[in-house]
């Protein structure tokens, strides 16, 4: 399973990279939205395509929630968690219309992500 990590800030990226990469995973790792629409773009016609993406919430220029927007409409399979230290109801509840959605508040451990990706994939795989 491929799992693409979107977060602007480098060293929650890696960390987050580095885990999910010891539990098996494969993992990519995208800057901004920009930089992930690319290599969800380019994923979508290879022979593994990311399945799960994962993304921060406040990123400079699109935010994650419009990030997760613009990646469904690309692919309606992809599973999308969201991820911040801002959230609150509206989000959460937001996060849910999108479908095929998770949310995850920081800071968390790698074993909290784990299991919410876990969770994600049982709930919505299809």
């Amino acid at each position: 399973m491929r799992i693409l990590i979107v977060d602007d800030d480098p060293g929650t990226r890696n960390a987050l990279k580095a885990g999910l990469t010891s539990f098996g995973y494969q993992v990519l790792a995208a800057a901004d939205a920009p930089e992930a629409l690319k290599i969800l773009e380019s994923s979508i016609s290879g022979v593994e395509p990311v399945e799960i993406m994962v993304t921060d919430l406040k990123m400079p220029g699109m935010n994650g929630l419009e990030l997760i927007r613009s990646a469904k409409k690309m692919s309606s399979a992809l599973i999308a968690i969201l991820m911040t230290a801002y959230g609150d109801n509206h989000i959460r509840e937001e996060v849910t219309n999108l479908g095929r959605c998770g949310y995850i508040d920081k800071p968390f451990g790698p074993g909290t992500l784990l299991n919410m990706i876990e969770e994600t994939v049982a709930v919505h795989k299809s």
